[in-house]
């Protein structure tokens, strides 16, 4: 019966495959259309708060004339962004891919429609007043939405709309910046957390077609024009090591500095909607010093890369993209990570290459070369996607002839973030929510669920010195709280010393004129994990140390409950649901 179902099951999967990329082709051009409204919606809000025209025409405000005035907007775009996320939804704070992770690990994929929809508007009016964000952010976030709205609608696992939603969100990102490869690898990477054929061809799908609908929506050249560069040839790999290296550390400092901002705003006395006013104003104060920072910046990264500024500038908009990007995103508002992150990257790897060339004179490639692989660099290092900087670098700017230095400069730098830093700027704020998403192809929820959220508490903890016939008298009554307990723990001041059985108890009952006690019954020889470790890693343990239960400890190393293998495999339930549950339109 059950070899029948499992086939059944088997059959069904696989007959999915052709209804799901028909969706996907649906949701393409839908994300496609979606990202020309974004895209154009940032371009009104842009004209609108810098030159005071109704234009939807992409603008940068850069070269406004409206002098000490520009502080103000920012605050005013903050304030408008506050007041969507205190009266419609909280989703839309952060950056939005960690947002639309979360959705997946923990809400079945499923997103709200109007969380789309406030989280476009939202980034369109920060991203528009001025704010140092990008739009893929928002676009991944309202794709994905959408994508997650069509497998709402309709009988479906948990799973498959899972693909819908990464479908929604690779062909918004293929449609915004013209980069469909890049768009796969990022679902793969950030979304997915799976690498198999089933999942990549609705995606891909829809990412390609996302890629046409920018090409005939938005325009059919790379996002970055640069010069036909020379990346020299094996001789220079040392150097690129060593951008790659720089690159590393500033992209750590980068992911960390955020979330270290994070909790330095979370502290002030004030909430939604002053927080990213407050953001705002800073971004206003730093723009008004250097215009370049302001609005997403893409004319600015073209120029640092074709090396149109001198490098005073260059370091003035390294350093100010900088501060002002961590202090508006720390502020609890709704924005973009890749494009600020291109911008800081870009700059550093300029300066870099500038250095190189005066110190080292007759390399043969000029500093723009470096400003490239910088911009993947520090993006793939912050954001823990490796082969999406790699191909996004690549796809933004067509320099495809520089595919080997990149890759060298962004593999050193995921190396060094790696030793830096557990967590990316993607997946820091789910860690701190008991999240913990790994660089692996296969969703696992054991790797990460922490054993505090899946034990079994309080735990059942008796006095060593309580005699064993208490407990048997206890254990039989079918009133006490110890009736149907198969063990409990034997505890001295909070802590544990041993494990006693139900068939120990019995036994030492047994015996005539009993005065044997729970330590004296007791099995010394215990294992034990802390509440605040993976449920993987406690599931590892049980299966080296061939035991059906493990002891769970607190900080001080206090009982605060016992974790065992039915434990564990509940924790599972949520994936094999998503893999085999169909729910109904609606629910």
């Amino acid at each position: 019966m059950q070899a029948s179902r499992d086939k059944t099951d088997l059959e069904r999967e696989e007959s999915r495959i052709g209804l799901l990329t028909l969706l996907s082709v649906g949701i393409g051009f839908a994300a496609g259309f979606i990202a020309f409204a974004l895209y154009h919606l940032i371009g009104l809000a842009t004209n609108l708060f810098y030159y005071g025209r109704l234009s939807f025409s992409f603008a940068s405000p850069q070269f406004n004339h409206l002098g000490a005035l520009v502080i103000v907007i920012p605050v005013i775009g903050g304030l408008v962004a506050g007041v969507m996320i205190k009266y419609g939804s909280t989703k839309i704070i952060g950056h939005g891919i960690p947002e639309t992770m979360e959705s997946i690990l923990l809400n079945r994929s499923k997103i709200e429609p109007k969380v789309g929809v406030l989280k476009a508007v939202s980034a369109a009016i920060t991203i528009g007043s001025g704010q140092p964000f990008g739009a893929e952010g928002p676009i991944i976030q309202t794709g994905g939405a959408f994508g997650s709205f069509v497998g709402q609608r309709m009988s479906m696992t948990g799973a498959e709309r899972k693909m819908l939603l990464a479908s929604g969100a690779a062909a918004g990102m293929a449609a915004t910046f013209g980069t469909p490869i890049a768009a796969i690898l990022l679902a793969v990477e950030l979304l997915l957390f799976e690498f198999r054929v089933k999942s990549l061809i609705p995606v891909a799908i829809a990412a390609a077609i996302g890629g046409w609908m920018h090409i005939y929506l938005i325009s059919p050249q790379p996002l970055f024009q640069t010069a036909a560069y020379d990346f020299g040839g094996i001789a220079l790999l040392p150097f690129y090591a060593g951008l790659g290296l720089t690159c590393g550390i500033v992209g750590s400092a980068l992911s960390r500095g955020l979330y270290k901002t994070e909790d330095v705003f979370s502290k002030l006395k004030v909430g939604q909607p002053w927080l990213p006013a407050i953001g705002g104003l800073a971004v206003g104060i730093v723009g008004f010093a250097v215009p370049q920072i302001l609005g997403v910046g893409y004319d600015v990264i073209t120029g640092v890369l074709n090396g149109q500024f001198v490098l005073g500038v260059v370091i003035m908009i390294l350093v100010a993209k900088a501060v002002a990007w961590l202090l508006a995103m720390g502020s609890q508002t709704s924005g973009g990570t890749l494009a600020p992150l291109f911008m800081i990257g870009g700059s550093l790897g300029y300066l870099f290459g500038s250095w190189l060339v005066a110190v080292v004179p007759g390399l043969g490639v000029g500093p723009g070369v470096f400003a490239v692989a910088g911009m993947a660099a520090v993006f793939g290092t912050a954001s823990r996607a490796p082969f999406t900087s790699i191909v996004f670098a690549l796809e933004v700017t067509r320099d495809y002839q520089g595919v080997l230095p990149i890759i060298v400069t962004v593999v050193i730098a995921e190396l060094v973030g790696e030793a830096l830093m557990k967590d990316s700027i993607m997946t820091e704020r789910l860690a701190r929510r008991g999240l913990r998403v790994r660089n692996i192809y296969d969703y696992n929820p054991l790797r990460q669920i922490r054993v505090k959220s899946v034990m079994s508490a309080p735990a059942d903890v008796v006095d060593p010195g309580q005699p064993v016939v208490e407990l048997y008298k206890q254990m039989t009554s079918g009133a006490q709280p110890f009736s149907a307990r198969k063990r409990l723990i034997v505890a001295s001041g909070g802590k544990a010393i041993g494990v006693i059985e139900r068939s120990q108890v019995y036994a030492a009952a047994d015996e005539v004129g009993s005065e044997i006690t729970a330590g004296d019954a007791c099995s010394k020889v215990f294992e034990s994990v802390r509440q605040e470790e993976f449920a993987y890693d406690a599931l590892r343990r049980m299966s080296l140390r061939d035991v059906s239960f493990l002891v769970v400890v607190g900080g001080e190393g206090e009982v605060v409950g016992y974790l065992s293998r039915g434990d564990l495999i509940r924790a599972l339930k949520h994936k094999i649901e998503d893999e085999t549950l169909v729910e109904k339109p609606g629910h």
